[in-house]
């Protein structure tokens, strides 16, 4: 699901891989790698999603709800703690 997910969060910014990578200060072979399924996501960029993109992190792993936040402030600690938690429940960690 993550694979779809991420590559319709690039597609709606209209950016390359290449472009995208960058946004997320990434590189472009990792981000490659995710939208092939070659590689796992990790929670440093399931928080770079959050914090960049505004990446509803349920919709990412899920699909579930929609694929944005609404303007919220919520702190990395407790954001570290929420990807924790949608890894483990989807058996991603």
């Amino acid at each position: 699901m993550y694979t779809e997910n991420l590559k319709k969060v690039r597609q709606t910014f209209n950016l390359s891989v290449r472009k995208f990578a960058e946004m997320l200060d990434i590189p472009e072979r990792t981000l490659s790698g995710y939208e092939r399924s070659e590689r796992t996501p990790t929670a440093p960029l399931f928080i770079k999603l959050h914090n960049i993109c505004n990446v509803n992190l349920n919709w990412f792993v899920s699909g579930e709800g929609n694929m944005f936040n609404s303007e919220e402030d919520v702190s990395e600690d407790v954001l570290t703690q929420k990807v924790e938690a949608i890894l483990k429940k989807n058996n991603l960690i």
